[in-house]
């Protein structure tokens, strides 16, 4: 009896579309690609439940006829090729006839179309691979597609997605990369029926990078570009000083194709060897034009990877056009200008505390007229830094201080002692028994031994206990701040500062929007020192997209993401009373023995383990 057997066609159909269908987001991939090809202008997404529940996909494009449409969910169903020959010159998104089919094995697909004016179209309605429905439908011009119940019959699959930030982070991100690639197309995006994304048809590609990545971004970012026949490589790439932590701001683009190609990944890390720092990665969006011919997209898939056949020519391109981009600009300088007096006996009024300052009037020969005294300066300086300074100080006077934030020593009231009473008795008070090492480790002489304690993971835990606790009681502590800071988001990072307003603002944080991609800080919690002019903000917003930070919940996953964040940093000096405190807090918290990742925070070393390493017995 043989023992190779032939699957059935619905076990077949599962596989192949594991291949394909990763997440929701590869259904968007797919299904814009399509858009894309038919032609259109004006592409509308609209998703719920994280791309789970629903995904459509609306298009203005030429649209399909009754035959077309019920063709186009059949296995190897395309329009693109007509023969192996057109494999080796493909100029499409899509083309091998797979998308519609494996998304229909693995949920309920519906596609709407018509192929002419006037409202008659066509409609099929697949689950599973069973056809539903097949008849016609009122449909202009254009097509929709719309994938529901997502996974419905492989739950493996569906049990193995992120979270739904996370998700919606991806379907996000997608969107943004196509829509990078083509500016001249107008994009729409909502997600559970809340508009996200709104892009509007733009004359230049750096317009549409600008209202994408951030004019913020842009300023930082130099123009690539470089015409070697039969090569063409266009783009922009950001300067040293402006870094991020992780490749979410790299696009790379081949023939207009989205993709991950390593020679391209790997001329632009060679680029900035030696320039930025270790694990930190510029803002790169790259377009590389090269003969159809000369790519292989068909390696791949989701068609994510492709090869080039000159890689080592495209390698010495990308390389010498990012270090000439870089060489040719330098990071602008800051300049600071202050507001003029008024002279003696003059009817100009005196500045206000709203008047926008304004740099010194410069002549036809760009001379300054009227150029600050070095004494003027001085003294307005001298003015403006006493002025924060009583004004923090009345704030600390108002509000309770935030020691876990802060680590600093301060009379906390007879409550406050009482329960870190226990805490202290474990210690030996003297200060030459709390000493630092490396910056980075707290010993500690205690009775029968020592303790060490890792100061990082250590404030991370109290930190993560305390803020979490601030949550739950919705109690914030904040301190405002004289000045609000401004900061002008991607629309990634938009979005993630909707889902998680409500959770910062419990933190203490206190941030409104700012019409379009800005948002405006006017409070962080108080004693908060790693704030680093609101940086804070986009580290917890890429930690949250890209799933780094352990909890059961979105709002414990934002707390670790705050905790890690706002700790005490290993390399930082610290003084005897604020590693006292930080003892005496960490041993207050329900679990003091690791940081919210599950990192140690204490060891223990006996006198008889101490005396087993010189053979003391």
């Amino acid at each position: 009896m043989p023992i190779v057997k032939t699957l059935p066609d619905d076990v077949a159909r599962q596989i192949a579309a594991g291949e394909v269908v990763e997440r929701p987001a590869s259904v968007v991939k797919e299904l814009i690609e399509n858009a894309l090809d038919a032609g259109t202008r004006v592409l509308s997404v609209r998703t719920e439940g994280a791309g789970v529940k629903l995904v459509e996909v609306r298009d203005e494009g030429c649209g399909m006829s009754r035959e077309d449409v019920q063709l186009a969910p059949k296995n190897f169903s395309t329009s693109k090729l007509a023969s192996a020959a057109d494999l080796l010159k493909v100029s499409t998104f899509g083309f091998r006839g797979e998308a519609l089919a494996a998304i229909s094995a693995v949920s309920r697909l519906d596609i709407t179309s018509s192929d002419r004016d006037g409202g008659e179209g066509w409609r099929i309605t697949i689950e599973g691979n069973s056809v539903m429905r097949n008849g016609p439908a009122p449909h202009e011009k254009g097509t929709t597609v719309r994938v529901e119940n997502l996974f419905f019959n492989t739950p493996a699959r569906k049990k193995f997605l992120k979270s739904d930030l996370t998700e919606r982070r991806r379907i996000l991100d997608t969107i943004l990369g196509f829509a990078l690639a083509a500016p001249e197309i107008e994009f729409h995006y909502s997600e559970d029926n809340r508009p996200v994304l709104d892009l509007v048809p733009v004359s230049s590609w750096r317009q549409r990078l600008a209202g994408v990545l951030g004019g913020s971004t842009m300023k930082h970012m130099v123009e690539v570009k470089t015409d070697s026949s039969p090569l063409r490589l266009r783009g922009f790439t950001s300067l040293p000083a402006f870094t991020r932590a992780n490749r979410n701001h790299q696009f790379f683009y081949v023939n207009g194709r989205m993709v991950r190609e390593k020679t391209i990944i790997h001329a632009v890390v060679d680029s900035y060897r030696a320039v930025i720092p270790a694990k930190r990665f510029p803002a790169v969006v790259l377009a590389l034009q090269v003969p159809f011919e000369d790519v292989d997209v068909n390696v791949h898939p989701t068609k994510l990877e492709v090869r080039l056949r000159n890689e080592r020519q495209v390698f010495d391109m990308v390389r010498r056009s990012i270090k000439e981009g870089l060489s040719a600009k330098t990071e602008p300088t800051l300049v600071v200008s202050y507001p003029r007096p008024a002279r003696a006996g003059s009817d100009a009024p005196l500045p206000t505390d709203d008047a926008e300052p304004r740099l010194p009037e410069a002549s036809l020969f760009g001379e300054v007229r009227d150029k600050p005294s070095a004494d003027y300066v001085e003294g307005f300086k001298s003015r403006a830094r006493s002025a924060v300074d009583a004004y923090m100080e009345g704030v600390k006077a108002r509000h309770d201080f935030s020691p876990h934030l802060s680590l600093r020593s301060h009379d906390e009231g007879g409550g406050a002692e009482r329960e870190t009473e226990t805490a202290r008795e474990r210690f030996q008070t003297d200060d030459a028994l709390f000493w630092q090492f490396n910056n980075m480790y707290i010993f500690i002489q205690v009775r029968g031994g020592l303790v060490v304690i890792d100061q990082h993971a250590a404030h991370e835990r109290i930190i993560f206990d305390t803020s979490r606790k601030q949550i739950e009681s919705e109690i914030p502590v904040s301190q405002q701040i004289l000045f609000p800071i401004m900061l002008e988001l991607s629309i990634s990072e938009l979005s993630m500062f909707r889902a998680t307003r409500e959770i910062f603002q419990k933190l203490g944080f206190y941030l409104e929007p700012f019409g379009g991609k800005s948002i405006l800080v006017r409070g962080y919690p108080q004693g908060l020192k790693n704030w680093d002019e609101g940086r804070l903000l986009l580290q917890i917003f890429d930690d949250l997209a890209n799933d780094r930070m352990p909890g059961n919940s979105h709002a414990e996953r934002m707390v670790a993401s705050f905790a890690c964040r706002s700790a005490v940093k290993a390399g930082q000096k610290l003084s005897v009373d604020e590693m006292k405190m930080l003892a005496d807090q960490l041993f207050a918290v329900e679990n003091p023995y690791s940081c919210p990742h599950g990192r140690p925070t204490i060891h223990r070393l006996s006198l008889e383990d101490i005396g087993h390493w010189f053979s003391r017995r």
